[in-house]
């Protein structure tokens, strides 16, 4: 199926905005979508099983998820999304968490992100691999909203675990973050599984700034869906475990004010779970205005 979409403005409360369902070749551009910033299961763009799909120069605001490719039935590959601006209560772009076939060759570029709860998200459940994504040039504004809703103020957010104690685990492979700004509550998180090990990650040119503005609670790590769901845990500037492969290159972390008790280390490995690990021109201090 060929589907070229412009010029919109699809507005809903409670459900997908706008559903793309075992398509090929499709554009969407110039394309705004408002959904009820409180509601969840809403979704801006939803691209499911489809291949070959262009999305550029978009408005999406809505409560959950504002790009969000998934595979149920069959495998996804050469996705682009660029030149757009987001803002959602749960994730600006997730792959995910539905999961059962690869995504493969997505990338985004030059896109806005602000006042989100997480910002780029990979959360892969039903043993689907993962392989070949970039992220670039990217500005992000992520913050706490209520722990109900999924996410816990992460810019980047890679996870890889089984959705139930029966599920297969994914692998993540070849993903390129580069020219990533952030202000942000909370810090990455890079979590592999066991079975499922996040392999050969790029960060390039990332601009990392940390503070505190909302007073919600912070120190809860978000596994969620399935795994270990929230669990207590220091905050940090990037949180490490199962990976193999790190490369970090001209990265600069700043803490806004200094650090509060709140954040613990720029730097958090989950001991014997992390190997061949790169840091070139790294850089975590003081915020100074």
């Amino acid at each position: 199926m060929r589907m070229h979409i412009l010029a919109g403005y699809p507005r809903n409360d409670d459900s997908i905005l706008l559903h793309i369902v075992r398509c090929e070749n499709t554009s969407i551009h110039d394309v705004s979508i408002y959904g009820d910033f409180n509601t969840p299961n809403n979704d801006g763009i939803d691209i499911e099983d489809s291949n070959n799909t262009v999305i550029t120069r978009c408005h999406i605001d809505t409560g959950d998820d504002a790009i969000c490719p998934k595979t149920y039935t069959s495998p996804l590959y050469n996705l682009t999304a660029t030149n757009s601006w987001i803002r959602t209560k749960s994730s600006a772009i997730k792959l995910g968490s539905a999961s059962w076939f690869e995504l493969n060759n997505l990338v985004f570029d030059n896109i806005t992100i602000v006042d989100s709860h997480r910002g780029l998200a990979l959360q892969i459940r039903d043993g689907g691999n993962v392989s070949d994504i970039t992220f670039s040039n990217i500005n992000i504004s992520t913050r706490y909203y209520d722990p109900s809703w999924w996410g816990r103020a992460e810019p980047i957010y890679v996870t890889t675990c089984p959705r139930h104690s029966d599920s297969s685990e994914g692998s993540i492979s070849n993903l390129n973050f580069v020219n990533i700004s952030a202000v942000s509550e909370n810090g990455i998180f890079l979590s592999g599984s066991k079975g499922g090990l996040l392999r050969n990650l790029r960060f390039i040119n990332i601009n990392l700034t940390y503070k505190r503005w909302t007073k919600y609670m912070g120190g809860l790590v978000d596994y969620r869906p399935g795994c270990q769901g929230l669990v207590n845990h220091s905050t940090a500037g990037i949180i490490m475990e199962h990976i193999d492969g790190l490369d970090v290159e001209n990265v600069n972390m700043r803490w806004f004010d200094g650090r509060t008790v709140q954040w613990d280390n720029p730097l958090d490995f989950r001991p014997s779970t992390v190997n061949n690990i790169s840091l070139l021109n790294f850089h975590s201090g003081v915020y100074k205005q």
